[in-house]
């Protein structure tokens, strides 16, 4: 069978953003459509080494299109089972022929089959667009396919082995288009020269285009007619083509035939590009520069310049004056220039100064004061805040006018009160975020709330993920849609997407993605970094190693802020699983100090203690007491309970140690699970000496001795069957069952087939890794049925859950302190949802759902025997219900008599907004919630219900029994 053809993996970098998104759904297609030397061939390969099966590659030449031909190597193509990956590379060579009908209606009659099919090709075939069979395919075009600057960044550090600084980078990326075949050229022009050279080759690709020349005449403008490779000359002047523009520089008026050359290179793929239907088209920067070059030999220095001013004339008489002014500077006619900029000078300072470095020398950017403008604001976008201040200054010295001074000081304030020791400047959302990083966020917001009227909401949620509530943090966030595309919007979906991360959203990675790629359209390469480093929070070492690569470039490039969040995002992850060392701590706290702020170095103090206790170091209660005294100072009741965990002490008093961690997490609105992360095992106690150990809470895992088995060589399905018989460990799962799960939509024989390929590789994996049972597989069959039998002494955490509640609800059980003493043991057991990273696959979905309500009933029945034998832990037990369950209508008004019974109102308060927050979200009337009589008992199973249609009208009178259930 054929299979991928051969590829050098030392010289290609590992797409993971596009092979997400290239997940081929049955029935329909995967497309990967993109101009010559855009990386096509490499994604394809890269997603099929993902283990989807057997792979079936076929390279379509010239001769597949005669139909009896193409139709007999794609049936000798073919993957070996019934499911697979069939894989059709180069399509585009039998553009139009018989072949092409045939290869695609087999293509299509495949994947009816359950066959994934993927298709290259340089252009959309015609045939896709016109049958509705093909609607739903997945495409990835050109624009995904764009090296990014980042990817840039980390194919030339960790593939080429030749890195570049910063800026160095941000140019090749830009000149280049992020271009494949040009970044691969570059490599070979440069491998193994000096820095310096290759730095110089990196300056001269804005000048020629000899790097890419043979290979776009070889591959683009070889198949074009001489009148097509004439008029891509002839208009490459112009940044945005339209039909009007080409027609009136190449004949004087606009009854050209522009338009149907313009769509017939788009049509081609000849780097040329319209994203709006039609009206506008674009060239490749790469092609771009190749053809400014040709223009200059064909017509020579002094006529090219010529040309380039009579299209500057053009589009100045059309309004177009920042493109003019760049052809002008092309024609070096510079009072032209300067006359442009005067007029357009504030949206040359929005739009930044990469438009302009490529075609502007250094001396003329120096002396106009809107184009140093915009060399701030690019500085900003870099987080390169210090150096912007002198710009800044310069400019504002420079303009005549006031307005223009008053945007440079008002920008500079924004700026230095980022520095350290720099002026609390709140003059609005940023400077209130800022303040907020000193000290006391929730009072700076209440400040805000004072002051202004209303708290922006992104102020809001900053200072709650600063004090350390994450939880509020994301219902602020959920209720509120930011109207700003820009800044303001993609900070707040980083800030949610974080926030679900943390939590094991599956969903989160693909949102974080997300915002960075934005991010970089939008020109804010500071949050594109950040979005680089956030995905660290999940504690995976390819994320946490991320994280480190962008502490290292924002070092580089002078990003204080970047480096410290980005260095955080590691260190908090890290302290989930046994970290920081203390050394990591250190410096995370010395780049808090750095940039003065109180509240992150008090969260940094806080690790430093928990690495000094891990570490055993002498003075490890020194630093536990000088982190809660920094955090009280500092006003941040997260950081405090990461200290106080830290330092629950051994022996006697671990007990009550305990429970004043609990206490003040459940103040913090920190989930239970955190802050038995960050406590010490007590000294001397014993591990969890299970030989095996089955965990579907919180995210799946199978532990043999500690270590976590590497699910990596085992394909996606057969991973799947795992978890399905993990989840059901020791009870048999009827054959029916998994094949209705994993291959509803697939015919029997083949979902048969593919069943039992899956288990016969899942049953080898875990004979190689896995103690055998009584001599025999831990993958028993009993008849049509497959169960996961366990050696005696291991544990799994859904079969140790269910018995609790079993003896917890048998017979007599009720009064028992017995049963009670099961329920607890259930509660702990369930450290979070059933196999997240399944998402909302149905096989999963019902059985999820009836656990996390078991589990929040049970919480609340501890909670109420608390509260009604007057013990403590009543409002622990409460809080960890609403946790579990946000839904659970009696465990928000445990949580509240809780709180009422203690006496501690602001707890009691605080619980009632967040309750009525739940109401408001379902679409219910927050009534006031009553509290819980002393010795009485509460429906424990009684949820929010939905919410009704029509909504109650709140002026109706209500019962004493708070909101409607």
């Amino acid at each position: 069978m054929p299979t991928e053809p051969a590829r050098s993996p030392s010289l290609s970098l590992k797409r993971s953003r596009l092979i997400a998104a290239l997940d081929v759904r049955p029935r329909s297609l995967g497309l990967v459509v993109a101009p010559a030397g855009s990386g096509k061939t490499t994604l394809l390969a890269q997603y099929a080494a993902t283990g989807c099966g057997p792979v079936g590659w076929l390279r379509v030449v010239p001769s597949d299109a005669e139909p009896a031909r193409a139709l007999e190597r794609v049936e000798a193509t073919l993957p070996d089972a019934g499911a697979g990956l069939l894989v059709v590379d180069d399509l585009h060579l039998v553009e139009g022929t018989p072949g092409e009908s045939v290869l695609l209606d087999r293509a299509l009659a495949l994947a009816r089959e359950g066959v994934r099919v993927l298709v290259g090709t340089r252009r959309m075939p015609p045939l896709i667009l016109t049958r509705h069979e093909f609607s739903d395919s997945v495409v990835v075009d050109a624009e995904q396919l764009r090296f990014r600057t980042w990817e840039v960044e980390r194919l030339l550090r960790d593939v080429y082995r030749e890195p570049l600084p910063a800026d160095d980078v941000a140019a090749l990326a830009r000149r280049l288009g992020g271009w494949a075949a040009g970044l691969k050229l570059y490599y070979l022009s440069t491998r193994s020269q000096p820095l310096a050279d290759r730095r110089r080759a990196v300056a001269s690709l804005g000048v020629r285009s000899a790097l890419s020349r043979d290979y776009l005449t070889r591959t683009v403008l070889a198949e074009l007619a001489p009148d097509l490779r004439r008029f891509l000359v002839r208009t490459c002047v112009f940044e945005v083509l339209t039909a009007q523009r080409c027609d009136r520089l190449l004949d004087g008026d606009g009854d050209g035939d522009g338009q149907a050359a313009l769509e017939e290179l788009e049509r081609r793929q000849a780097f040329t590009v319209s994203h709006d239907g039609g009206r506008t088209f674009a060239y490749h920067e790469v092609l771009r520069a190749h053809l400014i070059a040709a223009l200059a030999e064909e017509l020579g220095e002094h006529e090219a310049r010529a040309w380039h001013a009579h299209a500057g004339r053009l589009l100045a008489a059309e309004g177009a004056a920042l493109e003019a002014a760049r052809c002008f500077a092309r024609a070096q006619q510079w009072p032209d220039v300067h006359r442009l900029l005067d007029t357009a000078g504030g949206d040359v300072a929005v739009r930044g100064l990469d438009p302009w470095s490529d075609v502007l020398p250094a001396w003329f950017i120096a002396e106009d004061p809107w184009l140093v403008l915009a060399d701030a604001r690019h500085r900003i976008n870099e987080g390169q805040l210090a150096a912007a201040v002198p710009l800044l200054r310069r400019a504002e010295e420079m303009f005549g006018g006031e307005p223009a001074r008053s945007q440079c000081r008002s920008l500079r304030a924004d700026v230095t009160a980022w520095l350290p020791d720099g002026p609390h400047w709140r003059g609005h959302w940023s400077g209130w975020l800022r303040t907020a990083t000193r000290r006391h966020p929730m009072v700076v917001v209440g400040e805000a709330e004072r002051l202004t009227g209303a708290a922006d909401p992104l102020v809001r949620a900053g200072a709650l993920l600063l004090a350390g509530h994450a939880a509020e943090a994301a219902r602020v966030l959920d209720r509120w849609v930011p109207s700003d595309a820009g800044l303001v919007g993609l900070a707040c979906r980083l800030l949610r997407a974080a926030v679900a991360l943390a939590g094991g959203d599956p969903q989160a990675p693909t949102a974080v993605v997300a915002v960075g790629l934005d991010a970089d359209r939008s020109g804010l390469p500071w949050l594109a970094r950040l979005a680089r480093a956030v995905p660290a929070l999940s504690g995976a070492e390819a994320d946490l190693k991320e994280a480190a690569s962008v502490v290292e470039e924002c070092d580089r490039l002078g990003d204080r802020w970047g480096a410290l969040v980005a260095a955080g995002c590691a260190a908090l992850a890290r302290s989930l699983r046994g970290g920081p060392d203390v050394e990591e701590a250190g410096r995370l706290l010395d780049r808090a100090r750095g940039v003065d702020s109180g509240v992150l170095a008090a969260w940094s103090q806080s690790l430093l203690a928990l690495a000094a206790v891990r570490a055993r170091l002498p003075d490890a209660e020194v630093e536990v007491r000088r982190a809660e005294s920094t955090a009280r100072a500092a006003g941040v009741p997260g950081a405090r309970v990461l200290a106080l965990a830290a330092g629950v002490p051994a022996g006697p008093g671990r007990a009550v140690g305990l429970s004043a961690v609990h206490a003040a997490a459940e103040h913090a609105g920190l989930p239970r699970a955190v802050v038995t992360a960050w406590v010490t095992p007590e000294r001397g106690a014993a591990p969890d000496t299970a030989p095996l150990t089955v965990r579907c809470f919180g995210g799946f895992r199978i532990c043999l001795d500690g270590e976590p088995l590497n699910w990596s060589p085992l394909r996606p399905r057969a991973r799947a069957v795992a978890r399905i018989l993990a989840m059901h460990a020791g009870r048999p799962v009827h054959r029916d069952r998994l094949l209705d799960a994993l291959w509803p939509d697939t015919d029997p024989a083949t979902a048969t087939r593919t069943l039992h390929v899956a288990l016969s590789s899942l049953r080898r994996f875990l004979d190689t890794h896995l103690p055998a049972v009584d001599g025999g597989s831990l993958l028993h069959r009993d008849g049509d049925a497959y169960l996961l039998a366990l050696p005696p002494g291991s544990s799994c955490d859904v079969t140790e859950f269910r018995l609790a509640l079993e003896r917890a609800s048998r017979p007599g059980a009720t009064g028992d302190p017995r049963a009670l003493d099961d329920l607890r043991a259930a509660v702990a057991a369930y450290t979070g949802e059933l196999l997240p990273e399944d998402g909302p696959a149905e096989w999963v979905v019902a059985e999820r759902e009836t656990l996390r309500r078991q589990a929040a009933d049970a919480a609340a029945q501890l909670a109420e025997a608390a509260l009604r034998a007057g013990a403590e832990g009543a409002g622990a037990m409460a809080a960890r219900c609403v946790e579990i369950d946000p839904c659970h209508d009696a465990g928000w008004r445990l949580l509240i008599a809780a709180h009422d019974r203690a006496g501690n109102a602001a707890a009691a308060e605080h619980a009632r907004r967040r309750y009525a927050d739940v109401l408001v979200s379902l679409g219910l009337d927050p009534a006031p919630a009553e509290t819980v009589p002393a010795g009485a008992m509460v429906n424990v199973g009684r949820r929010i219900p939905p919410p009704r249609s029509p909504r109650p009208d709140p002026s109706r009178s209500r019962t004493s029994s708070g909101p409607p259930a």
